[in-house]
């Protein structure tokens, strides 16, 4: 790795590649027993490791001058390296290490984008960390810990899909992850549907109290509604919810539906149905659940108007990206016309 190699003057003795996921409809269920459909993007995050015999973690980026220097237990600093070293500190925990790494990372993930950046430096921090070791933990266990991590280190309360999907993921594949027992399917793709991501250009920060605020009020309408998970809860019981907690109840159970009928139009071939879905779920999450920019939302409807069957804003929400899917082939032409209205935005995939 050279970025290792330049801020070293080795290689690593360790290395790994941790792929960033787009989530293709299942939207902030994944804490409330929902079925989610990520899949793993052909861009993500390399982390180069070697323990350095210090009581020091030194921690190089490409996307950042110089290197970021902390005691192997402290606590986090509001840093840009406090992913990485939220994930040497769980490593170190559960025995994988003892002594401070030297540690190097880069990505072609556009930050801020929604696509589990952070996730995927967790999981590749841990894999680094471990590699080579005689009795590795189940990939599952590194999805787990690196959610310990976003929700115990940094303060993010998120579900469980981004690390799971950045550990599972394969290529081509979409991962159909029961949140509530982990339990998943990969399902291929068909060859004739494309998947484009772009970045609207709005950025997004989940760590500034909203996420934690939705979060809470899928929470609390669970528990007015008598059920463990909101996935769980009955839409007809919804007119007995004050606002907003009926609406964030609507969207989550009704995402959860669409999610399974998502699932068995990729096994059915009918992609016409699947954009159907991401439309609904789209609307679900802007009106329902209240995290779309006016700005995200124009690029959703004319995302579909230039010719995708279906989009929606993905990830956390607040900005970030947006993922659409058409037939394959027709990428190009749509992103022309949608790039020429929208040119403050990029195309990831």
């Amino acid at each position: 790795m050279k970025l290792f190699e330049q801020a070293f003057g080795a290689k690593p003795a360790r290395t790994s590649k941790t792929p960033g996921r787009v989530n293709l409809l299942g939207e902030w269920i994944d804490f409330s027993g929902g079925l989610v459909l990520p899949m793993a993007l052909p861009l993500g995050v390399t982390i180069g490791a070697s323990p350095n015999g210090t009581e020091e973690d030194v921690i190089a980026s490409e996307a950042f001058e110089g290197e970021a220097r902390f005691a192997i237990d402290a606590p986090k600093a509001g840093h840009w390296a406090d992913y990485v070293r939220g994930a040497l500190q769980a490593a170190r925990k559960k025995g994988w290490a003892k002594e401070g790494f030297n540690i190097a990372l880069s990505s072609d993930v556009p930050h801020g984008s929604g696509l589990s950046t952070s996730a995927a430096v967790c999981v590749g921090t841990l894999r680094a960390v471990r590699a080579g070791a005689s009795s590795a933990p189940e990939t599952t266990e590194f999805a787990v810990l690196a959610r310990e991590v976003e929700n115990d280190f940094i303060g993010v309360p998120c579900g469980i899909m981004d690390q799971m999907a950045v550990a599972h993921a394969l290529p081509g594949n979409v991962l159909a992850l029961e949140t509530g027992s982990l339990e998943f399917q990969q399902i291929a793709l068909p060859e004739d549907w494309h998947v484009s991501v772009v970045h609207s250009g709005v950025s997004r920060e989940l760590a500034d109290g909203r996420y934690a605020q939705r979060r809470n009020e899928c929470l609390m309408a669970a528990k007015a509604m008598g059920v463990v998970e909101l996935c769980h809860g009955d839409l007809v019981a919804i007119n007995d919810l004050s606002s907003p907690f009926d609406k964030r109840a609507r969207h989550v159970i009704s995402e959860d539906v669409r999610t399974r009928a998502a699932r068995d139009a990729i096994k059915a071939n009918d992609r016409n149905l699947f954009g159907e879905l991401m439309i609904k779920g789209h609307n679900s999450i802007r009106d329902d659940f209240e995290i779309v920019p006016e700005e995200v939302d124009a690029i959703v409807s004319d995302a579909v108007q230039f010719g995708a069957d279906g989009a929606r804003q993905t990830g956390g929400g607040f900005g970030g990206c947006i993922v659409a899917l058409m037939e394959t082939g027709r990428q190009d032409e749509w992103w022309e016309k949608l790039s020429a209205k929208y040119p403050a935005a990029t195309r990831v995939i």
